[in-house]
């Protein structure tokens, strides 16, 4: 039994010191493409916001409220407050769904340096929503350099400890597994691998795989929110944006900020309709 543990333990550090072997050679890249940088591109500001500060140090970090009256497409954000949860338990096959408190769960989406998930892929924007009152309230938390990662990650864990029902699409196989990998090397404490997850994904899949061309993000957009997106930044464009902008200020990060923007809106959208009792 020790033996094993032991094992694990090693296996655990080893991975946690190749994640951080991994930023710092993206940290080189970066250096590396700066100095080759002759001229400066025109800078693109970040939208307004606040620096935060915690025990970890300090980030940026975006807050935006809306009624839950606001509209996003054609449903109004608190007709998830109507969602039949038994409805929505049948389709995540999760009998636990069926006893979700909406005002505990933690709409999440993040954005990364690469879309494969490899062990040095930083999260450098987290998109969250919460419940507060008859409010949503969004925050964007970003980083400006990679030295704001610790307090950034630190602030993410706080809200998933007071939220502790995460709800993302595609959330389970990606964004959870991100966050608790670049947590691991910062060493900051969290469940956001255990905690109860709600992947919008699979129930859009079971509601309507036989109904929609897919079931993407943007296609159950256009088909069951009534919202389509006008010149959006593709999310395979956000890794690059980020970069560019990190290193030289020129990348469209506010571009960024607005896709993030939009898909934690829709999850909260989407899981109104996805809990709309048939009939």
């Amino acid at each position: 039994m020790r033996r094993r543990f032991g094992t694990r333990l090693r296996r655990a550090f080893q991975s946690a010191a190749a994640q951080e072997k991994e930023s710092e050679e993206l940290r080189d890249v970066l250096r590396r493409r700066h100095t080759r940088l002759r001229e400066r591109s025109p800078a693109v500001e970040l939208p307004e916001g606040r620096t935060v500060e915690n025990s970890r140090g300090t980030f940026f970090l975006r807050e935006l409220r809306y009624p839950l009256e606001h509209r996003h497409g054609a449903l109004p954000l608190g007709k998830m407050l109507d969602a039949d949860r038994q409805r929505l338990s049948e389709l995540a096959k999760d009998p636990a769904v069926e006893h979700v408190g909406f005002d505990r769960c933690l709409f999440l989406d993040t954005e990364t340096t690469g879309l494969s998930g490899g062990a040095g892929t930083v999260v450098f924007m987290v998109g969250m929503g919460y419940l507060d009152g008859q409010r949503l309230v969004l925050e964007q938390v970003f980083l400006r350099s990679f030295a704001e990662e610790p307090a950034a990650l630190t602030h993410v864990a706080e809200r998933v400890q007071q939220f502790p029902h995460l709800v993302t699409f595609v959330g389970k196989s990606f964004d959870r597994h991100r966050l608790a990998a670049r947590m691991a090397v910062h060493k900051v404490r969290s469940q956001v691998l255990l905690a109860p997850h709600l992947d919008l994904y699979y129930l859009a899949r079971r509601a309507w795989r036989d109904e929609l061309p897919d079931v993407r993000l943007q296609t159950v957009e256009k088909h069951k929110l009534g919202m389509f997106r006008k010149e959006d930044l593709p999310g395979a464009a956000a890794p690059v944006a980020f970069l560019d902008w990190i290193t030289n200020g020129s990348g469209p990060i506010d571009r960024v900020f607005e896709h993030n923007l939009l898909d934690v809106l829709s999850l909260v959208a989407l899981l109104g309709e996805l809990g709309r009792s048939e009939g």
